[in-house]
């Protein structure tokens, strides 16, 4: 990893958070506080929605360990999800009974501000949930996704093809459809967003999204015939259109490995899925790689904004470890 990005110990002690009274929206330091600035970085508010899932919680668990560069807040949808991230130290706030106790004793003249909560519960159906979750944010970073899940019957019956010979593609199906969580949901993130004044979002999305490769026979799409490629693309053109300043980037085959230990290659417009051979890349990348990429973006936003960008990984051992992220963003056209 980066020297700039080995975890922080705790909370920094010198840096103003941007949910204090010295700070003003969208973290930046208020008039009457001004000199503070020059002393003392402000860390960025970055929420990041769908962080209880595989690639949003270890974009979380990255900004949480980098506490003097970013406050680090989460969107999940249940409580089972913020339980993950609470093994980080990351809280849902005080508990209502403590509000209501709080309130008595300020009702009384005394002194009792409630904790601000690091974890918000909400349904990105819902933009009256996310408003709350986004209050004050300098960024958004959008990790949720439909997710194809497969039923064991029906491996069961692919590993029995398998064995007689005959190819078969297993049947996948969604929870809740993408057309939902990638397109309606994603719209309501990104209204809600500049709604709240939020000045940049990184979107994770997908390789396959461009017009060559988003088609019938892509079998992301035929994953539970739900198109998902289809209404990523839909989302991400509706991002670009909104007026905020973005960064999307589109991994190829995540991977649950290690990170901070490949060459990362990035490309543009899908040339990777067909072209990573020549770059002595493999079409995949480590779940912790993406979340590094997009730490980095938003480190790095004079690069990156308004920008897209492909990213896989070499095969560990090969090319040499990416270390530094400003000349890979550099070379994007």
């Amino acid at each position: 990893l980066s020297p700039s990005l080995l975890p922080a110990a705790s909370r920094s002690p010198l840096a103003l958070s941007p949910r204090s009274p010295a700070a003003a929206v969208g973290g930046r330091v208020a008039g009457g506080v001004a000199g503070a600035s020059m002393l003392v970085d402000v860390p960025k508010q970055v929420l990041v929605t769908g962080a209880s899932g595989r690639t949003g919680f270890a974009t979380f668990k990255l900004l949480w360990e980098n506490q003097k560069e970013f406050v680090a807040q989460a969107l999940v949808r249940s409580e089972k999800g913020a339980k993950t991230l609470e093994k980080l130290g990351a809280t849902l706030g005080d508990s209502d009974s403590i509000k209501a106790s709080n309130a008595k004793l300020r009702a009384l003249g005394m002194p009792a501000d409630d904790e601000d909560p690091d974890i918000f519960l909400g349904d990105i159906m819902e933009k009256e949930a996310l408003a709350p979750a986004m209050r004050n944010c300098d960024a958004l970073v959008i990790c949720t996704s439909g997710v194809p899940k497969l039923r064991k019957t029906e491996l069961f019956k692919s590993i029995m093809s398998k064995l007689v010979g005959r190819q078969r593609m297993p049947k996948f199906y969604f929870e809740t459809m993408p057309e939902q969580i990638d397109w309606e949901g994603c719209r309501n993130q990104i209204d809600v967003a500049k709604e709240a004044g939020v000045e940049h979002i990184v979107l994770v999305s997908s390789m396959g999204v461009t017009p060559a490769k988003n088609n019938d026979q892509n079998i992301l799409n035929q994953m539970g015939e739900g198109n998902i490629l289809v209404w990523k693309a839909k989302a991400e053109e509706y991002l670009k259109a909104s007026g905020v300043d973005y960064t999307i980037i589109h991994p190829g085959g995540l991977l649950n490995k290690a990170g901070g230990e490949r060459e990362i290659v990035l490309g543009v417009n899908d040339e990777l899925l067909d072209g990573y051979e020549a770059r002595g890349a493999t079409r995949a990348i480590p779940r912790e790689d993406v979340a590094m990429l997009v730490v980095q973006a938003l480190r790095h936003k004079d690069l990156v904004a308004n920008k897209s960008f492909d990213c896989v990984s070499k095969a560990p051992g090969e090319g040499r470890t990416t270390v530094s992220f400003a000349p890979l963003f550099e070379n994007l056209s």
